[in-house]
């Protein structure tokens, strides 16, 4: 948990409103803080404003609605924003008064809590909801949260210096007396814990459900069936895809020739269109006469237009400059007799002046700013230079304490050291008085303790009897092992009950009748014929396709032959006589009968198959049968089997009587649990046997020390020892320097008005004194400054005046002068567009005239024509242009045309070929539906497949988790047994007793923690506790020094720091139950440190900044001041309230 903020609003003397942000610099970039300020100026009420703000409650207020709002206030309210596992929240507190008056009675208190990650959103709004909810969240209650962050260390540096006897005595006073209910709320939460871990672990034992080896070897063979059908619907859906994509093939090609047919068709009327355009071309020949007059007048109507556009410009201009003229109310009379200028000169000159008013505008502003910021400086200092004055007068004997400061230090050294001596005197004399009381003591213990150890021995012979009562002649593995054997029967009969489920559930499924109306023998022999024909068929084709060979070869050979002569032997083989020099042999087509024979090949082959697969589906449908049966058998053997070693055949009892086998299972199960408790009664007695007979070799041992202890005693001497002496002697010695300082110190108090103060009391007075020293030598400063700066502030004042004055006329002028030029410039420009406008007119007249004309002669031209409008005149010459375009489309839709042809026959051939190969007459839709049904069976066997693989992998871990959970069950057994012991011990133990134990555990955890903290300060020390009798006896290990050990007081003041803050820490982490908290406070009197040693401290707290701490130090001593730049300090008012300034 870290505190990222704390706002707050008239708490104690801290009146208004206050904002602390711990998460911005400067207090982000350091890791140590001081709140700093006078004693009474509410420094531990940013603390109160914290807890309030988080808990509604405060460390030093019962009530704190009716204490921390500040006098004469109707409200008053805190606020802080905290950040836990990465999640900001915000609590606040609110408190009103009645009717908002002051002397209004105290309403309720309110509160709520906000989690700001983003959007904000309201978690809780009433207080016992909140504290909850922060409790929770936090795992502190507001007493653990004031333990964490505030620091106990100066509670640790008297923890560490104090005698053993006294260390758990101090700690308890540190800690507060809740730990011991703490305690035992944690072992009672523990236990509880530890049962409901229990009780959970054997739910999910009775809740695993584990099969019989007949169950899983019953949902092998099903895994097997079910494979086996995968794979034949596999196979059926294989050859269905491959009929598939020869049917789409088919589908793709009759498209493609549905697609060039209507190409053709669309090419054949691009052209006749072409051809009618070209006949029209060529009876216009004379059309392109017409060209050169169109284009002209399309010329100048397009220049007519820009003219009239930039006419109408022309005339806006003049008609804006008109009103701004007429709105300036101008003489234009005496405008034009003025001598016209270079336009450039002139804007150059308007810039100018307008640069020239920018400047003296922007002059004037930066005056005037400054003018009112020093006017609004002089109010406040003349008020703050008549506090001081009224101040000062109010205090001319504090300049006494800048001469001579009284040494309040020294004299409470003086005291201190009296008060140390006094109490090494006090102890001494008690450890020398107690000598004699404590072997007194010592004899009544050992009186005690042999009449324990008499009472001890005497229960242990009545615990003997009762276990020899409980065996009964038995030894106790003879009762494990009887208990295993039941624990076996147990088993076996709920073994036998599951093979008459796995022997029912078989006999119940039956055999299967899929292909029952299948005749083998039939099968066999239409397989065989089916062969004959397709050997039959097959040498056919081989036949054919020599033939085809032949008449292909034949043909090829056809013009070879022509050089055949006669007589003449042959150049292939020589030979004179050839059969084929008068004339060509005949040729034959076979082709049309070889494509015949191999459809009919396929046919007799895919009727081969289907029957082939049909006998294969008998025989496999034949074997699970008689698989099945022999399952059922070997099934009801099994039951038999294991029937008979239980000795449980009887006359009717058989595999289906399966509320005699619950019956069995239900009384083997009591006797099982009858055995058990027997075997548990054993071991606790055991136990308890063995707990006793330790109870009393301890009390034996500590009979022998206590012995050991009062023979020391014994030979102990009884003088006056010489350390007594000494220190009476340094305490007279003391006391007469003290009485001494005394005297001096109250008469310069009593010029002050102060009196001598008391015991513990100097450090307040001496910072009061050096408060109002420094307060005195501050106003004398500030009354000297405060005079010079109200002097220098009224001669700026005057001299800003005059300043202004001069730059507002200057101002006006140049207004004016810029004003006439641009009337001038606006005024001439006016003259220029009238000059343009009459221009453009006369440019647009000419331009008609001439369109005019071009359009009379075109008309005349039109009229001596055959065409009928100008329209279509235009549309016969685009044809025209259009003409090499249409020619050249003209040829290429000719020659696509004369390509249609062959590429038709093209597809018909591929068509017909694709044909040939698809033995069937089923349609695409067909196949696609049979594909469909394929997949669903498909999935479905899948399906069972992947349940029963998942079944039998299931079961496995099951079988795994069933085994490590009676291992933790066991481990379970244990640990419950000895948290209910623990919880026993603690509710029959004495409470001193209970007490000590519990001071010793909390000790123990805290040097774990502090040892963990100290490596992360500096690495050196650790702290290590020495067996004692007396109480917690501490030594300090030194890793530097070879591991050695050392005393406690052995330590400087700097070294009893660093391991006091690690024991504050690490009593912080420890009431926090773990969780870090990366804010502190410390708030402890550091004025009896050094310059040395204090550097040592800070430094230390510094590097908390490494692990995420910050630190903040609550301190009104000089030095901390100094030492710490980064500060939040309060300044007492005259009023007597406070107000915080934050100090980089």
């Amino acid at each position: 948990m870290k505190i990222l903020n704390v706002y707050f609003n008239n708490i104690n003397s801290l009146a208004g409103e206050t904002r602390i942000d711990f998460d911005k610099a400067p207090i982000a970039d350091v890791g140590v803080f001081a709140i700093t300020g006078p004693n009474g100026s509410g420094k531990t009420s940013i603390l109160d404003a914290i807890s309030l703000a988080l808990y509604g409650e405060t460390f030093r207020f019962n009530k704190p609605a009716e204490n921390v709002m500040t006098k004469n206030t109707a409200v008053c309210f805190a606020q802080v924003e905290f950040i836990v596992n990465g999640e900001k929240y915000r609590s606040s507190w609110q408190v009103k008064r009645q009717d908002a008056l002051p002397e209004g009675k105290v309403m309720a208190a309110q509160m709520q809590l906000i989690h700001v990650n983003g959007e904000e959103q309201i978690v809780e709004r009433e207080a016992h909801k909140v504290l909850a909810f922060i409790t929770e969240l936090t795992g502190m209650d507001f007493r653990r949260f004031s333990r964490s962050i505030m620091l106990a260390q100066g509670d640790f540096a008297a923890f560490l210096n104090a005698l053993d006897s006294e260390r758990l005595d101090i700690l308890e006073r540190i800690i507060s007396n809740d730990i011991y209910a703490d305690y035992k709320q944690q072992i009672h939460l523990l236990t509880e814990e530890a049962e409901q871990q229990l009780a959970s672990l054997q739910v999910r034992l009775a809740n695993i459900n584990i099969m019989t080896d007949a169950e899983c070897e019953a949902a092998e063979l099903d895994l097997a069936d079910q494979k086996l059908t995968f794979a034949e619907l596999k196979q059926e859906h294989t050859s269905l895809l491959q009929l598939q994509a020869g049917l789409q093939e088919l589908q793709k090609l009759e498209q493609k020739i549905s697609q060039l047919e209507h190409a053709q068709s669309e090419d054949q009327q691009q052209l006749v269109q072409a051809q009618a355009d070209l006949v029209t071309i060529a009876k216009s020949a004379d059309i392109l006469s017409f060209k050169p007059g169109l284009d002209s007048v399309a010329e100048k109507t397009v220049l007519i237009d820009q003219a009239q556009k930039q006419q109408a410009i022309f005339q806006q201009d003049i008609q804006q400059i008109q009103a701004k003229l007429a709105a300036e109310d101008v003489n234009e009379q005496k405008l034009s007799a003025l001598t016209r200028q270079d336009t450039a000169l002139v804007q150059k000159k308007v810039s100018d002046l307008k640069a020239r008013a920018a400047q003296i505008k922007t002059d004037r502003q930066s005056e005037a700013a400054l003018l009112n910021a020093v006017e609004v400086q002089l109010p406040e200092k003349e008020k703050t230079l008549s506090v001081v004055n009224d101040w000062m007068t109010g205090r001319k004997k504090d300049h006494l304490l800048i001469e001579n400061m009284p040494e309040l230090g020294r004299l409470k050294n003086l005291r201190n050291r009296s008060t140390d001596i006094q109490k090494q005197l006090k102890t001494f004399n008690k450890v020398h008085k107690s000598n004699s009381s404590a072997s007194t003591k010592n004899l009544k213990r050992l009186v005690l303790l042999e009449k324990e150890i008499a009472s001890g021995k005497k229960s242990l012979v009545n615990l003997d009897k009762e276990l020899e009562f409980i065996a009964d002649g038995h030894s106790l593995d003879e009762v494990v092992v009887l208990h295993t054997e039941q624990r076996e029967r147990v088993a076996n009969f709920v073994e036998l009950l599951n093979l008459a489920k796995v022997h029912r559930r078989f006999v119940k499924k039956g055999f299967s009748k899929r292909y029952e109306h299948f005749d083998q023998v039939q099968l066999d022999k239409q397989l065989d014929a089916k062969n004959d024909q397709i050997e039959s068929a097959q040498n056919i084709q081989q036949i054919l396709e020599n033939a085809v060979y032949r008449e292909q070869l034949t043909i090829k050979l056809a013009d070879d032959r022509k050089k055949l002569e006669y007589d003449s032997p042959c150049p292939l083989c020589g030979s004179l006589d050839h059969p084929y020099t008068d004339k060509s042999p005949t040729v034959y087509d076979s082709g049309k009968a070889l494509t015949d024979q191999s459809m009919t090949v396929k046919s007799l082959q895919a009727e081969a198959k289907k029957l082939a697969q049909q006998l294969a589906a008998y025989n496999n449908t034949k074997d699970k049968n008689i698989e099945h049966g022999e399952r059922i058998n070997r099934v009801q053997a099994e039951w038999l089997t294991l029937c008979t070693r239980l000795n449980a055949v009887t006359s009717d009892f058989n595999i289906t009587s399966y509320q005699t086998m619950r019956s069995h299972i239900k009384k083997e199960r009591q006797e099982l649990k009858e055995i058990d408790a027997l075997i548990k009664r054993y071991r606790a007695k055991n136990k308890e046997i063995a707990k006793l007979d330790v109870w009393v070799i301890k009390k034996q041992n500590n009979l022998e020390k206590i012995q050991a202890r009062q023979k020391v005693l014994d030979e102990s001497g009884q003088g006056r020892p010489q350390e007594i002496v000494d220190l009476e002697a340094d305490l007279a010695k003391c006391m007469q320097e003290e009485s001494t300082l005394a005297k001096l110190i109250s008469t310069l108090l009593a010029e002050l008005g102060e009196k001598l103060p008391g015991v513990g009391k100097e450090d307040g007075l001496y910072d009061l004194l050096s408060k109002r020293r420094q307060d005195y030598q501050t106003y004398s400063f500030r009354q000297r400054s405060l005079t010079d700066e109200m002097a220098q502030i009224m001669a700026k004042i005057t001299q800003s005046n005059e300043i202004l004055h001069d730059q507002d006329q200057k101002f006006q002028a140049l207004l004016g002068q810029i004003r006439e030029q641009e009337i001038v410039q606006q005024y001439f420009a006016k003259l220029d567009l009238q000059v343009k406008l009459a221009g453009q007119e006369k440019i647009i007249t000419s331009l008609e005239l001439e369109l005019s004309q071009k359009l009379s002669a075109l008309q005349v031209q039109l009229q001596q024509s055959d065409y009928s409008s100008l329209d279509a005149v235009q549309e016969l010459i685009a044809l025209c242009e259009r003409k090499d375009e249409i020619q050249s489309s003209l040829e290429s839709l000719q020659e696509n045309l004369a390509q249609y042809p062959s590429e038709a026959e093209m597809l018909h051939k591929q068509l017909d070929a694709e044909r040939v190969h698809i033995a069937t007459q089923e349609n695409l839709e067909s196949v696609v539906i049979q594909l469909r049904k394929k997949n669903v069976q498909m999935e479905i066997a899948q399906q069972e497949v992947s349940t029963i693989e998942n079944n039998l992998q299931k079961q496995q871990q099951l079988l795994e988790e069933n085994s490590q959970l009676i291992k933790h069950i066991e481990q379970q057994e244990i640990a419950v047994q000895q948290k209910q012991e623990q919880q026993k011990k603690i509710d029959v133990e004495p409470e001193n007793v209970f007490r000590r134990r519990v001071q010793v555990a909390v000790a123990e955890k805290l040097l774990v923690l502090t040892n963990r903290f100290l490596d992360k300060i500096n690495g050196r020390y650790h702290v290590a506790s020495v067996p004692s009798d007396l109480g917690l006896a501490i030594e300090i290990v030194d890793s530097k020094q070879n591991q050695s050990r050392r005393a406690v007081k052995s330590l400087s003041g700097g070294e009893t720091f660093v391991v006091s803050l690690a024991m504050a820490l690490g009593l912080s982490e420890l009431a926090n139950n773990g969780r870090a908290i990366d804010s502190l406070f410390i708030d402890e009197g550091f004025g009896n440190l050094d310059a040395e040693m204090l550097y040592t401290v800070v430094t230390t707290l510094e590097s908390l900044k490494a692990h995420g701490k910050t630190v903040g130090i609550i301190s009104h001593v000089q030095g901390i001041k100094e030492r710490i730049k980064t500060q939040v300090e309060l300044i007492k008012e005259p009023n007597g309230l406070s107000r915080v300034v934050l100090q980089e």
